[in-house]
């Protein structure tokens, strides 16, 4: 999979596939946001699970409030598994921008929605 096909950037719902991150709350209005190709949220999976306890499986199929907090020590997660790797690779720049785009949403004045396939 090449670094495009891992991630969209978006405005409103994406079709197909996908794991969106999004600014707002569902149902409502829906923002910019990242569409995650299925395959490709699998790596962010088990490191979105350790900073959100609440967070399961069944939530890839349905909607999912990320907390201030849960947003920053994801962020700081993936940035740590980058600057762990010494390779450029689709991950780790998937990592990355999902890390910058997390960080540009601090306060609970911008809420972020995980939404499901």
């Amino acid at each position: 999979m090449q670094k495009a096909d891992y991630f969209t950037l978006t405005t409103g719902l994406a079709e197909g596939e996908t794991v969106q991150f999004v600014d707002g709350r569902w149902p409502g209005k829906i923002g910019a946001g990242i569409a995650i190709r299925e395959e490709a949220f699998d790596h962010i999976e088990p490191h979105l699970r350790a900073v959100a306890p609440d967070w399961t499986t069944g939530h890839r199929y349905g909607v999912f409030q990320l907390s201030v907090g849960a947003r920053a020590r994801l962020a700081k997660r993936l940035r740590s598994v980058v600057s762990d790797s010494v390779e450029a690779t689709a991950k780790n720049t998937l990592f990355m921008v999902l890390a910058e785009w997390l960080e540009e949403r601090p306060d609970a004045d911008s809420p972020v929605s995980i939404l499901g396939l």
